[in-house]
């Protein structure tokens, strides 16, 4: 009787009182160095868990299971077990990033088009590879390996055909730029296959 009653009161303080906790850790595939990741989030039964207190950079989970994990700095699902009191899980970061720089003035009305161009080219979104411009056919992967981008640069510039991909490995997007940089034609597809936007 008294070994049931320490048993029930060890379970009642330390069965409901531990923490089931999660951390995503981010590989550079550039350098390998190790990063918290901090833009993600996890769902079970339609209830998102987000990190709550920046310090611990965990998420806390009331429960061990099947998850869905969003890494959105990385562009990835992936569907993940909790079966321990820590869990941790990585993902490498892409090594080819495209930069978007907006510009910080407006065209003034009666600009040189030679001019407008050359200012346009200079903010048009730039391809980098392990922190240098992209330059030549270059490819950039998944965490799990399936191919993420793939296409042909010149001084970080998409140049020619940029093929964009879903997680699974199918064809997301199909861009076509001039030998300048700029977006000639996109064409978006769903993961079935069929196109649901051509611009």
């Amino acid at each position: 009787m008294k070994a049931t009653t320490l048993f029930l009161l060890f379970y009642t303080v330390f069965g409901f009182t531990q923490e089931i906790k999660y951390n995503l850790v981010l590989i550079d595939s550039c350098s390998n160095k190790i990063e918290t990741g901090s833009l993600y989030h996890l769902e079970k039964n339609g209830k998102e868990y987000t990190i709550s207190d920046f310090d611990s950079e965990s998420i806390i989970l009331p429960e061990k299971g099947e998850y869905k994990l969003f890494a959105t700095e990385i562009e990835e699902e992936h569907i993940i077990i909790i079966d321990q009191l820590i869990n941790v899980d990585t993902l490498a970061l892409p090594k080819i990033v495209e930069k978007i720089v907006w510009p910080p003035y407006s065209f003034k009305k009666g600009i040189n088009k030679k001019v407008e161009k050359e200012i346009k080219q200079k903010n048009l979104p730039k391809f980098w590879n392990c922190n240098e411009k992209a330059n030549g056919q270059q490819t950039s992967y998944y965490s799990n390996g399936k191919m993420k981008l793939s296409g042909t640069f010149q001084n970080g510039l998409a140049i020619g055909k940029l093929q964009r991909f879903y997680q699974s490995g199918k064809v997301k997007e199909v861009s076509f730029y001039d030998e300048d940089g700029f977006l000639a034609k996109k064409t978006l597809f769903n993961e079935n296959g069929e196109i649901i936007k051509e611009p």
